[in-house]
């Protein structure tokens, strides 16, 4: 099944991300205006803003700075963070990044993850494609009742997906780690 027009519309704004790859990223320390315009994004909401940055440093989410200036690992670090934050509060994002930053060589391995994550991206977007063809159909998009029908259906896997995420924290990244509840 291939999405209607609408929807194919919808699913290519929402894919079309332009994610920041690792090969764009500076190798020099930025000071805090500098990462505010490496995330800002054109004609839309900025992905990070100073108070968010703030936070994430006093909630130690982000490594300590040395001075002012943000190292590329710093830029790794508020990519990972903006990517999980839209379904993991700050808590569980802080439980999860402090469990990676006691590993040693945690630098290399969060680079390294979210190069994979780049890498896996295309996987990913085909299978959310796939499932809006599930739920979407042309027909979804003519009567009121087959759209809300078409709605529980994606509210449902948000919601698998969004159990899943806090279950992998709770059991991976919690303080009784692999004991299952």
């Amino acid at each position: 099944m291939i999405l209607v027009p609408a929807v194919e519309e919808l699913y290519r704004k929402m894919t079309n991300t332009g994610e920041l790859i690792l090969e764009e990223l500076p190798d020099l320390d930025l000071y805090m205006d500098q990462v505010l315009t490496l995330f800002s994004r054109q004609g839309e909401e900025p992905l990070l803003t100073k108070t968010m940055i703030n936070n994430y440093r006093k909630e130690n989410i982000i490594r300590p700075l040395d001075g002012k200036r943000y190292t590329k690992n710093h830029i790794v670090q508020m990519l990972l963070i903006y990517h999980l934050k839209g379904i993991l509060s700050i808590g569980e994002i802080a439980q999860v990044m402090e469990e990676c930053y006691v590993s040693p060589g945690y630098d290399n391995a969060l680079t390294r993850v979210y190069r994979e994550f780049l890498e896996q991206k295309p996987l990913l977007d085909e299978a959310v494609k796939d499932c809006f063809d599930q739920f979407l159909p042309e027909s979804a998009l003519s009567d009121s009742t087959d759209l809300l029908a078409a709605l529980l259906g994606l509210s449902r896997v948000a919601q698998y997906a969004d159990k899943m995420a806090k279950a992998l924290v709770e059991a991976h990244f919690g303080p009784e780690k692999g004991v299952e509840r």
